[in-house]
């Protein structure tokens, strides 16, 4: 799924597009992805976007706000004149979808603006889902207060890092970077390349960093997630911006994806392995 730099670039594009616009009108065609009232939500400007790990909160003007995740094959689309594509914006899942005429079998939520535009909530797999709550619940809903650090917008530091490593004594590093209850929003790809940054084997128990590694392992991250962010997120699998663009931050991976190919230090071949049951490429050599 779209992992933190994909879904802020998602957010700051649709920022461009919906914020300001009054919902006059929801099409919910498959009920289980809308949980919530409709009717609480008509009539609502929107106020605001905002991005909780890999969710996107919408925040609207009577104190309801709109929670979103998109998973595997979910899509936002907006089109400022229905079926014009070429005032449409859209993030997510790459799917012909994205430039074929909405809605369609996977348009399963349409929110319908009073100057007419629309916003489409397309979802291949129909695992994505929106959700409606109270703007002053959302932060305590166990999905959100659960998150750790938000590794751009929020602040990282070693002690942190090294309790919450503790409390796991038999965890690998890799591991760990991806329990969203450490850090919010890391994923496979950006847990791959953090670690090759910082110079740590991912196959080394998280209790055991360094606190030096640690600060150099909390620079990485911020590192290479605010590359992809300037390079528009990943587009190694299944993503586009909010322009329909792929990003290109793949054009930049140093490991994830690589194996075979000669460590960018030259010391060596990265390789791939398993760690938690997810795909792990590092290099053995640089990486101890």
């Amino acid at each position: 799924m779209p992992e933190l730099p994909e879904v802020e670039t998602i957010k700051r594009g649709l920022a461009k597009s919906i914020i300001g616009k009054t919902i006059v009108d929801v099409d919910v065609r498959v009920a289980k992805i809308f949980n919530g009232r409709k009717e609480d939500i008509l009539g609502a400007k929107i106020l605001n976007i905002k991005r909780r790990a890999k969710m996107i909160v919408i925040g609207l003007d009577n104190g309801q706000s709109l929670l979103i995740h998109l998973k595997m094959t979910g899509q936002l689309v907006f089109d400022q004149k229905p079926n014009d594509k070429s005032t449409r914006t859209a993030g997510g899942h790459p799917s012909k979808e994205l430039i074929m005429d909405l809605p369609n079998k996977y348009s399963h939520a349409i929110f319908k603006f009073s100057d007419k535009s629309v916003l489409y909530f397309n979802d291949m797999r129909k695992f994505g889902y929106i959700k409606i709550y109270k703007t002053e619940q959302i932060d305590k809903l166990k999905v959100i207060s659960n998150l750790g650090p938000d590794p751009i917008e929020g602040e990282l530091k070693a002690e942190y890092l090294k309790k919450a490593f503790s409390k796991r004594p038999k965890i690998k590093i890799k591991q760990t970077l991806l329990d969203q209850t450490v850090i919010a929003g890391v994923g496979n790809i950006y847990a791959d390349e953090a670690l090759f940054c910082a110079g740590i084997s991912p196959l080394r128990l998280a209790k055991n960093i360094k606190n030096s590694e640690l600060e150099k392992l909390i620079e990485c991250i911020k590192k290479v997630m605010l590359l992809s962010l300037k390079y528009g997120g990943s587009s190694e699998n299944t993503y586009v911006d909010s322009e329909g663009k792929k990003g290109q931050m793949q054009n930049y991976f140093q490991v994830y994806r690589k194996t075979g190919d000669e460590c960018p230090l030259g010391c060596g071949e990265i390789v791939r392995t398993v760690v938690g049951g997810r795909g792990t490429h590092y290099c053995p050599k640089c990486q101890k």
